[in-house]
Protein backbone atom coordinates (compact mmCIF):
# COMPACT_ATOMS: atom_id res chain seq x y z
CA UNK A 1 0.00 0.00 0.00
CA UNK A 2 1.24 3.36 -0.84
CA UNK A 3 4.82 3.62 -1.64
CA UNK A 4 5.82 0.47 -0.27
CA UNK A 5 3.00 -1.65 -0.66
CA UNK A 6 3.93 -2.44 -4.36
CA UNK A 7 3.73 -5.68 -6.03
CA UNK A 8 4.93 -6.20 -10.47
CA UNK A 9 3.25 -3.76 -12.29
CA UNK A 10 0.72 -2.79 -9.85
CA UNK A 11 2.42 -0.13 -8.38
CA UNK A 12 4.25 2.03 -11.32
CA UNK A 13 3.01 4.95 -10.04
CA UNK A 14 4.37 4.63 -6.46
CA UNK A 15 8.10 3.50 -8.19
CA UNK A 16 7.25 6.80 -10.02
CA UNK A 17 6.84 8.76 -6.67
CA UNK A 18 10.13 6.77 -5.65
CA UNK A 19 11.90 8.56 -8.28
CA UNK A 20 10.55 11.91 -7.84
CA UNK A 21 11.77 11.46 -3.91
CA UNK A 22 15.63 10.69 -5.23
CA UNK A 23 15.67 13.53 -6.87
CA UNK A 24 14.01 16.18 -4.48
CA UNK A 25 14.36 14.56 -1.06
CA UNK A 26 16.92 17.89 -0.28
CA UNK A 27 14.39 20.58 -0.92
CA UNK A 28 13.72 23.21 1.75
CA UNK A 29 11.74 21.89 4.70
CA UNK A 30 7.85 22.06 4.54
CA UNK A 31 5.93 24.34 6.78
CA UNK A 32 5.43 22.37 9.88
CA UNK A 33 1.85 22.20 11.46
CA UNK A 34 0.33 20.77 7.62
CA UNK A 35 -2.07 17.60 7.91
CA UNK A 36 -1.95 16.74 12.29
CA UNK A 37 -3.44 13.38 12.91
CA UNK A 38 -6.82 13.95 14.15
CA UNK A 39 -8.61 10.90 16.28
CA UNK A 40 -11.31 8.85 15.08
CA UNK A 41 -13.80 8.78 17.77
CA UNK A 42 -15.38 5.78 16.39
CA UNK A 43 -12.16 3.53 16.61
CA UNK A 44 -10.16 2.78 19.41
CA UNK A 45 -6.64 1.71 20.04
CA UNK A 46 -6.21 -1.30 21.75
CA UNK A 47 -3.38 -4.04 22.22
CA UNK A 48 -3.47 -7.17 23.19
CA UNK A 49 -1.10 -10.63 23.85
CA UNK A 50 -0.67 -12.81 21.60
CA UNK A 51 2.22 -15.40 22.94
CA UNK A 52 3.72 -12.93 24.73
CA UNK A 53 3.91 -10.12 21.80
CA UNK A 54 1.90 -6.97 21.51
CA UNK A 55 -0.45 -6.60 19.02
CA UNK A 56 -2.20 -3.23 18.00
CA UNK A 57 -5.53 -3.69 16.41
CA UNK A 58 -8.29 -1.17 15.90
CA UNK A 59 -12.08 -1.61 17.62
CA UNK A 60 -14.59 0.24 15.27
CA UNK A 61 -17.90 -1.77 16.98
CA UNK A 62 -17.28 -4.95 18.39
CA UNK A 63 -18.45 -3.87 21.34
CA UNK A 64 -22.24 -2.70 20.33
CA UNK A 65 -22.33 -3.51 17.13
CA UNK A 66 -24.67 -6.34 15.69
CA UNK A 67 -24.03 -8.64 12.84
CA UNK A 68 -21.20 -11.37 12.24
CA UNK A 69 -17.41 -10.36 13.33
CA UNK A 70 -15.06 -9.73 10.20
CA UNK A 71 -11.03 -9.60 11.00
CA UNK A 72 -9.49 -7.30 8.42
CA UNK A 73 -6.05 -7.56 7.48
CA UNK A 74 -3.73 -5.19 5.72
CA UNK A 75 -1.32 -6.41 3.01
CA UNK A 76 2.42 -6.12 3.33
CA UNK A 77 4.19 -2.86 4.39
CA UNK A 78 0.83 -1.30 4.99
CA UNK A 79 -0.83 -1.29 8.51
CA UNK A 80 -4.76 -1.48 10.07
CA UNK A 81 -5.37 1.98 9.08
CA UNK A 82 -5.61 1.41 5.57
CA UNK A 83 -9.17 0.25 6.12
CA UNK A 84 -10.23 4.17 7.32
CA UNK A 85 -12.41 4.52 4.55
CA UNK A 86 -14.01 1.50 3.70
CA UNK A 87 -15.13 0.93 7.41
CA UNK A 88 -17.88 3.12 7.99
CA UNK A 89 -19.78 1.76 4.78
CA UNK A 90 -19.34 -1.92 6.79
CA UNK A 91 -20.16 -1.05 10.64
CA UNK A 92 -24.14 -1.71 9.68
CA UNK A 93 -23.54 -5.10 9.29
CA UNK A 94 -20.63 -6.17 10.10
CA UNK A 95 -18.64 -5.86 14.08
CA UNK A 96 -14.93 -4.73 12.56
CA UNK A 97 -11.65 -5.19 13.83
CA UNK A 98 -8.28 -4.21 12.23
CA UNK A 99 -5.17 -5.95 13.04
CA UNK A 100 -1.79 -4.65 12.58
CA UNK A 101 -0.19 -7.80 11.17
CA UNK A 102 3.62 -8.65 13.17
CA UNK A 103 6.27 -6.05 11.84
CA UNK A 104 3.85 -3.92 10.88
CA UNK A 105 2.27 -0.71 12.35
CA UNK A 106 2.04 -0.28 16.15
CA UNK A 107 2.61 -4.15 16.65
CA UNK A 108 5.44 -6.28 17.90
CA UNK A 109 8.59 -6.94 15.45
CA UNK A 110 10.24 -9.49 16.75
CA UNK A 111 13.15 -10.90 14.21
CA UNK A 112 11.24 -14.31 12.96
CA UNK A 113 8.12 -15.48 12.19
CA UNK A 114 7.69 -14.03 9.04
CA UNK A 115 6.51 -17.38 6.92
CA UNK A 116 2.83 -17.73 6.50
CA UNK A 117 2.39 -20.18 9.15
CA UNK A 118 3.13 -18.03 12.05
CA UNK A 119 1.83 -14.88 10.77
CA UNK A 120 -1.79 -17.23 10.19
CA UNK A 121 -0.90 -18.55 13.93
CA UNK A 122 -0.72 -14.86 15.27
CA UNK A 123 -4.48 -14.28 13.52
CA UNK A 124 -5.66 -17.18 14.69
CA UNK A 125 -4.46 -16.16 18.34
CA UNK A 126 -6.03 -13.23 18.18
CA UNK A 127 -9.39 -14.86 17.01
CA UNK A 128 -9.14 -16.51 19.97
CA UNK A 129 -8.12 -14.19 22.65
CA UNK A 130 -10.77 -11.79 21.14
CA UNK A 131 -13.35 -14.81 21.79
CA UNK A 132 -14.69 -14.10 17.90
CA UNK A 133 -17.11 -16.70 16.56
CA UNK A 134 -15.97 -17.78 13.04
CA UNK A 135 -15.35 -14.00 11.39
CA UNK A 136 -15.17 -13.74 8.05
CA UNK A 137 -11.31 -12.30 7.23
CA UNK A 138 -10.82 -9.64 4.94
CA UNK A 139 -7.46 -9.43 3.21
CA UNK A 140 -6.41 -7.00 0.84
CA UNK A 141 -2.93 -8.25 -1.38
CA UNK A 142 -0.59 -10.13 1.06
CA UNK A 143 -3.42 -9.74 3.93
CA UNK A 144 -5.27 -12.27 1.22
CA UNK A 145 -2.90 -14.52 1.27
CA UNK A 146 -2.46 -14.56 5.48
CA UNK A 147 -6.48 -14.95 5.25
CA UNK A 148 -5.80 -18.24 3.01
CA UNK A 149 -3.36 -19.72 5.28
CA UNK A 150 -5.60 -19.27 8.46
CA UNK A 151 -8.18 -20.57 6.65
CA UNK A 152 -6.60 -23.67 5.85
CA UNK A 153 -4.17 -24.27 8.83
CA UNK A 154 -7.24 -23.10 11.29
CA UNK A 155 -10.76 -24.12 9.49
CA UNK A 156 -12.68 -23.99 12.73
CA UNK A 157 -11.74 -20.80 13.08
CA UNK A 158 -12.76 -19.30 10.05
CA UNK A 159 -16.75 -18.34 8.62
CA UNK A 160 -15.41 -16.90 5.46
CA UNK A 161 -12.45 -15.47 3.87
CA UNK A 162 -12.87 -12.07 0.93
CA UNK A 163 -9.78 -11.67 -0.90
CA UNK A 164 -9.30 -8.30 -2.53
CA UNK A 165 -6.64 -7.83 -4.88
CA UNK A 166 -5.06 -10.63 -3.59
CA UNK A 167 -4.48 -14.47 -2.15
CA UNK A 168 -3.59 -15.37 -5.74
CA UNK A 169 0.05 -13.73 -5.16
CA UNK A 170 2.48 -16.55 -5.87
CA UNK A 171 5.95 -15.40 -7.15
CA UNK A 172 7.16 -18.75 -7.79
CA UNK A 173 4.78 -19.57 -10.21
CA UNK A 174 5.32 -16.95 -12.78
CA UNK A 175 7.31 -17.96 -15.45
CA UNK A 176 11.31 -17.42 -15.51
CA UNK A 177 10.76 -15.87 -11.96
CA UNK A 178 13.33 -16.78 -9.58
CA UNK A 179 13.95 -15.73 -5.58
CA UNK A 180 16.23 -14.08 -6.27
CA UNK A 181 14.37 -11.37 -9.10
CA UNK A 182 11.96 -11.68 -6.55
CA UNK A 183 13.60 -10.41 -3.47
CA UNK A 184 15.16 -7.71 -5.97
CA UNK A 185 12.17 -6.90 -7.42
CA UNK A 186 9.69 -6.91 -4.17
CA UNK A 187 12.70 -5.39 -1.97
CA UNK A 188 11.32 -1.68 -0.44
CA UNK A 189 13.39 1.80 -0.93
CA UNK A 190 16.04 2.51 1.44
CA UNK A 191 14.32 5.63 3.16
CA UNK A 192 17.54 6.62 4.91
CA UNK A 193 18.86 8.40 1.85
CA UNK A 194 15.41 10.33 1.18
CA UNK A 195 16.83 12.37 4.61
CA UNK A 196 12.71 13.26 4.55
CA UNK A 197 11.34 15.13 7.26
CA UNK A 198 7.94 13.97 8.75
CA UNK A 199 6.49 17.44 7.20
CA UNK A 200 8.06 17.07 4.07
CA UNK A 201 6.40 12.84 3.81
CA UNK A 202 3.07 14.30 4.81
CA UNK A 203 3.57 17.16 1.97
CA UNK A 204 4.65 15.01 -0.58
CA UNK A 205 2.12 12.33 0.64
CA UNK A 206 -0.69 14.39 -1.13
CA UNK A 207 0.95 13.21 -4.24
CA UNK A 208 0.22 9.60 -4.29
CA UNK A 209 -1.95 7.74 -6.79
CA UNK A 210 -5.00 7.51 -4.28
CA UNK A 211 -3.96 10.38 -1.95
CA UNK A 212 -7.71 12.75 -3.45
CA UNK A 213 -9.73 9.90 -1.87
CA UNK A 214 -7.61 9.80 1.57
CA UNK A 215 -7.71 13.25 2.36
CA UNK A 216 -6.26 14.05 5.86
CA UNK A 217 -7.39 10.84 6.94
CA UNK A 218 -3.82 9.53 5.06
CA UNK A 219 -2.17 11.39 8.20
CA UNK A 220 -3.36 8.10 10.36
CA UNK A 221 -1.97 5.52 7.49
CA UNK A 222 1.02 7.87 7.38
CA UNK A 223 1.77 7.31 11.53
CA UNK A 224 1.13 3.63 11.00
CA UNK A 225 3.64 2.92 8.64
CA UNK A 226 6.43 5.72 8.99
CA UNK A 227 8.64 6.56 12.60
CA UNK A 228 10.75 9.47 12.79
CA UNK A 229 14.34 8.32 14.17
CA UNK A 230 16.55 9.96 16.35
CA UNK A 231 18.70 12.05 13.51
CA UNK A 232 15.35 13.37 12.63
CA UNK A 233 14.33 11.50 9.43
CA UNK A 234 11.02 9.54 8.38
CA UNK A 235 12.39 5.67 8.19
CA UNK A 236 9.38 3.04 7.98
CA UNK A 237 8.21 0.74 10.74
CA UNK A 238 8.65 -2.25 8.81
CA UNK A 239 12.42 -3.24 8.27
CA UNK A 240 13.88 -3.69 4.92
CA UNK A 241 15.21 -7.46 6.95
CA UNK A 242 12.01 -8.01 7.95
CA UNK A 243 10.19 -6.76 4.36
CA UNK A 244 12.72 -9.07 2.43
CA UNK A 245 11.71 -12.07 4.81
CA UNK A 246 7.71 -11.33 3.77
CA UNK A 247 8.88 -11.31 0.14
CA UNK A 248 10.62 -14.87 0.86
CA UNK A 249 7.93 -16.23 2.57
CA UNK A 250 5.91 -15.45 -0.50
CA UNK A 251 7.64 -17.12 -2.59
CA UNK A 252 7.78 -20.15 -0.26
CA UNK A 253 3.96 -20.45 0.21
CA UNK A 254 2.32 -21.49 -3.07
CA UNK A 255 -0.40 -20.83 -2.05
CA UNK A 256 -2.48 -21.89 -4.51
CA UNK A 257 -1.53 -25.37 -3.07
CA UNK A 258 -3.79 -24.34 -0.54
CA UNK A 259 -6.83 -24.23 -1.95
CA UNK A 260 -8.27 -27.66 -2.11
CA UNK A 261 -7.77 -27.72 1.52
CA UNK A 262 -9.92 -24.69 1.99
CA UNK A 263 -13.68 -25.40 2.51
CA UNK A 264 -14.74 -22.55 3.68
CA UNK A 265 -16.83 -19.77 1.15
CA UNK A 266 -14.17 -16.99 -0.62
CA UNK A 267 -15.21 -14.16 -2.04
CA UNK A 268 -12.41 -13.22 -4.35
CA UNK A 269 -12.40 -8.88 -5.22
CA UNK A 270 -9.76 -8.86 -7.88
CA UNK A 271 -9.07 -5.12 -9.19
CA UNK A 272 -8.41 -4.59 -12.93
CA UNK A 273 -8.06 -1.21 -15.15
CA UNK A 274 -7.56 -1.07 -19.05
CA UNK A 275 -3.96 -0.07 -19.99
CA UNK A 276 -1.95 0.23 -22.75
CA UNK A 277 1.01 -0.71 -22.26
CA UNK A 278 2.17 -4.22 -22.55
CA UNK A 279 3.21 -5.39 -19.09
CA UNK A 280 -0.45 -3.84 -17.90
CA UNK A 281 -2.04 -6.34 -20.10
CA UNK A 282 0.07 -9.19 -19.08
CA UNK A 283 -0.37 -8.39 -15.26
CA UNK A 284 -3.88 -8.35 -16.02
CA UNK A 285 -3.76 -11.80 -17.95
CA UNK A 286 -1.67 -13.49 -15.29
CA UNK A 287 -4.56 -12.59 -12.54
CA UNK A 288 -7.54 -13.78 -14.53
CA UNK A 289 -5.67 -17.24 -15.03
CA UNK A 290 -4.81 -17.00 -11.47
CA UNK A 291 -8.61 -16.46 -10.83
CA UNK A 292 -9.51 -19.45 -12.80
CA UNK A 293 -7.16 -21.63 -11.07
CA UNK A 294 -8.63 -20.47 -7.67
CA UNK A 295 -12.15 -21.38 -9.09
CA UNK A 296 -11.41 -24.82 -10.18
CA UNK A 297 -9.48 -25.52 -6.94
CA UNK A 298 -11.28 -23.75 -4.08
CA UNK A 299 -14.56 -25.81 -2.93
CA UNK A 300 -16.69 -22.92 -2.83
CA UNK A 301 -15.62 -19.73 -4.38
CA UNK A 302 -16.75 -16.63 -6.59
CA UNK A 303 -14.83 -14.22 -7.92
CA UNK A 304 -16.38 -10.16 -8.23
CA UNK A 305 -14.28 -8.55 -10.54
CA UNK A 306 -13.31 -4.72 -9.50
CA UNK A 307 -13.55 -2.94 -12.68
CA UNK A 308 -11.54 0.40 -13.86
CA UNK A 309 -9.75 -0.22 -10.01
CA UNK A 310 -6.57 -0.02 -9.07
CA UNK A 311 -4.67 -2.31 -6.42
CA UNK A 312 -5.67 -0.01 -3.58
CA UNK A 313 -9.28 -0.10 -4.25
CA UNK A 314 -10.45 0.02 -0.50
CA UNK A 315 -8.88 3.32 -0.76
CA UNK A 316 -9.99 4.32 -4.21
CA UNK A 317 -13.51 2.93 -4.11
CA UNK A 318 -14.19 2.15 -0.32
CA UNK A 319 -18.10 2.58 -0.98
CA UNK A 320 -18.18 0.15 -3.84
CA UNK A 321 -15.56 -2.66 -1.83
CA UNK A 322 -18.30 -2.34 1.01
CA UNK A 323 -21.25 -2.80 -1.22
CA UNK A 324 -19.90 -6.13 -2.72
CA UNK A 325 -19.03 -7.24 0.71
CA UNK A 326 -22.19 -6.87 2.21
CA UNK A 327 -24.36 -8.16 -1.11
CA UNK A 328 -22.72 -11.19 -0.51
CA UNK A 329 -23.04 -11.22 3.32
CA UNK A 330 -26.98 -10.52 2.86
CA UNK A 331 -27.40 -13.34 0.46
CA UNK A 332 -26.32 -15.94 2.82
CA UNK A 333 -23.16 -16.70 0.51
CA UNK A 334 -21.14 -16.87 4.02
CA UNK A 335 -23.55 -18.92 5.76
CA UNK A 336 -23.08 -22.43 6.65
CA UNK A 337 -24.42 -25.36 5.11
Amino acid sequence: MLLLHCFHERCSWALRFVDRLETAAYDSAIPTGIGEAMTSAAARSLTVDLAGLEFRYWDWNLGSGTGRSAVLLHGLASNARFWDLAVPHLTDDLRLVALDERGHGLSAKPDDGYDFPSVAGDVAAFIGKLGLERPLLIGHSWGGNVALQVAADHPELVGGVVSIDGGFIEPSARKGSTLESTLEELAPPDFSKFRMTWEQMVERSRNWGPSESWGDQRIHFLEGNFFVSDEGIVMPRLTRERHLKIVRALWEQRVSELYPAIKTPVLWMPARQEGDDHSSAGWRAEKERGMEKAKGLLERSTVHWMEDAIHDVPVQKPGEVAEVVLWYVREGFFDAD
